[in-house]
């Protein structure tokens, strides 16, 4: 991430984990942040701390007072992404993460958001839509601004750099997305 991104969409896994880290008011606070409506409605509603008790959080009052923004994805965009995707794709990418693809698709202008996320599909199916310049770990986030704190596994760089890697070369090879009808 070699300039700072004026926006960052955020899957669940990271929405929940800068709030296990503690650090999602100052997230908040310094950047523009973008989460789908169904990841903010429906999938990022609680964290576990590590001693087993279970903390709400409230997505809503955020977009209430418009310290967050959360788009909708368009259906037609993501009916698009779907007929893409080869059927295992399909099956694996979840609804927040295809509403997350799809506000990408959709974006005016150049400028998109980085996309960051700890799930291996949803950073490959980034790749195979020719995004996997997007791709930002939650580490690499909390590094660019100062925040050095330690994810877990799945959310840190080398994880990141991995996934696009695969994503990447399965593009190439044309992995994970559907035969066109002349294909053999």
């Amino acid at each position: 991430m070699p300039t700072r991104p004026k926006f960052f969409l955020l899957d669940a896994g990271p929405v929940i984990e800068l709030h296990r880290l503690g650090v999602w008011e100052r997230i908040v606070e310094t950047c523009d942040l973008l989460v789908p409506r169904h990841i903010a409605l429906e999938e990022a509603r609680f964290w576990v701390h590590e001693d087993g008790s279970i903390h709400a959080i409230h997505l809503q009052r955020d977009i209430e007072a418009g310290r967050i923004r959360a788009p909708e994805a368009e259906p037609e965009t993501v009916i698009e992404i779907l007929n893409i995707f080869d059927p295992v794709m399909r099956e694996g990418v979840d609804a927040g993460e295809l509403a997350a693809l799809a506000i990408l698709m959709d974006w005016p202008g150049e400028e998109r958001p980085v996309f960051c996320t700890g799930d291996r599909l949803a950073t490959v199916a980034l790749c195979l839509l020719g995004f996997s310049e997007l791709a930002v770990s939650l580490e690499e986030l909390l590094d660019n601004l100062g925040l050095s704190r330690e994810p877990r596994r799945q959310f840190r760089r080398g994880k990141m750099d991995a996934w696009v890697k695969e994503g990447t070369e399965r593009r190439l090879r044309g992995e994970g997305l559907k035969k066109g009808e002349d294909d053999d």
